[in-house]
């Protein structure tokens, strides 16, 4: 009887260990094989896909020697995956104007009107609506690519200007996971203006996560939000990330 007691303590301790590791498994595993599957149902081959799995994430890593114009329409596909929250090409990042190339001239850049112009132009645009994603993901709610639309036109008449493009989140769930998801939103929010035609070099991307609240409560849903910020294409960017 000991005997059985023992094996039936090893046996529990063992689940108790491995079924959270086989969860996240899973997750990864079912995320890349129906990402894998919408991407051979476009007919595309050598594409590789995968997810972590320590700690398990839901962005998927796409790589294979492909053109470029497939690489964006496999990444769209891998976005458009259920729990997917980003897709990248691995190895690859988009180029800004950062790290060693030079700052446009003077001449070049806005005047502090014209970007104040634009600052106010963008300000109340999101004064009247807002940037939205799917709860604990960075996929864009299909209602914000209308208001990324508008955005695209306010911006597109600010030359001479970078925006630098922030992600913030309420106080729920550990701060790691509000900070990375943060800036996979700001990058995600990014990458769509960009796919709209407005120049890479334009933005910065930075994720605060929950440490810049709106308010006396941290955990106001509101507090999920994206802010842009202007200031002349000379100046210092004031996201961390590119």
């Amino acid at each position: 009887m000991k005997l059985i007691i023992g094996l039936l303590g090893i046996g529990a301790l063992t689940w108790l260990v491995l079924q959270p590791l086989g969860y996240a498994r899973a997750i990864a595993e079912d995320l890349e094989s129906r990402t894998l599957s919408a991407i051979e149902a476009q007919g595309a081959e050598g594409i590789d896909v995968s997810v972590d799995r320590s700690p398990v994430g839901r962005t998927i890593y796409l790589s294979g020697d492909v053109p470029d114009n497939l690489k964006r329409q496999m990444r769209e596909i891998a976005l458009d995956q259920r729990g997917v929250s980003d897709a990248l090409w691995a190895g690859e990042e988009i180029a800004t104007a950062d790290d060693g190339e030079a700052a446009p001239s003077p001449s070049e850049a806005a005047s502090s009107a014209e970007v104040a112009g634009c600052q106010s132009n963008i300000s109340a645009l999101l004064a009247e609506d807002t940037i939205q994603f799917r709860s604990g993901s960075a996929y864009l709610n299909p209602a914000s690519n209308r208001l990324l639309d508008r955005l695209v036109e306010a911006a597109g008449d600010c030359a001479g200007v970078r925006i630098a493009i922030v992600g913030h989140s309420d106080r729920t769930g550990r701060e790691g996971v509000n900070r990375e998801m943060s800036a996979e939103r700001a990058v995600r929010v990014r990458d769509a203006l960009i796919a709209r035609g407005l120049p890479a070099e334009m933005f910065s991307t930075e994720g605060k996560g929950s440490s810049e609240p709106l308010g006396d409560n941290p955990a106001d849903p509101a507090n999920r939000r994206i802010e842009f910020t202007v200031s002349a294409a000379n100046a210092p960017a004031e996201g961390g990330e590119s």
